[in-house]
């Protein structure tokens, strides 16, 4: 049985190996969670991205937060990814 601990350590190398070989910036763990048939962690991780146009402006005005949710199940498989709207 995968404990909370292992979830999301497999969901965050599962995340940094889809965007390798750039490392994303300030990742960092929001949520986890059981899903509701205790079948699946759902793990939500966020990282920094820069907008097309922050070269157009100062400061951290073209940056933003996207949120990522995992699901990952008990064999340490991750099932899905999606946008997580805040």
């Amino acid at each position: 049985m995968l404990d909370v601990k292992e979830a999301v350590k497999v969901a965050t190398e599962y995340i940094q190996g889809l965007y390798a070989p750039q490392p994303l910036p300030e990742l960092r763990l929001e949520e986890v969670e059981k899903s509701a048939d205790d079948k699946f962690w759902e793990v939500t991780l966020s990282f920094v991205v820069r907008e097309p146009t922050a070269y157009l402006s100062l400061g951290d005005a073209a940056r933003t937060r996207e949120y990522k949710l995992l699901r990952v199940d008990e064999e340490g498989q991750v099932q899905s990814m999606k946008i997580r709207r805040v």
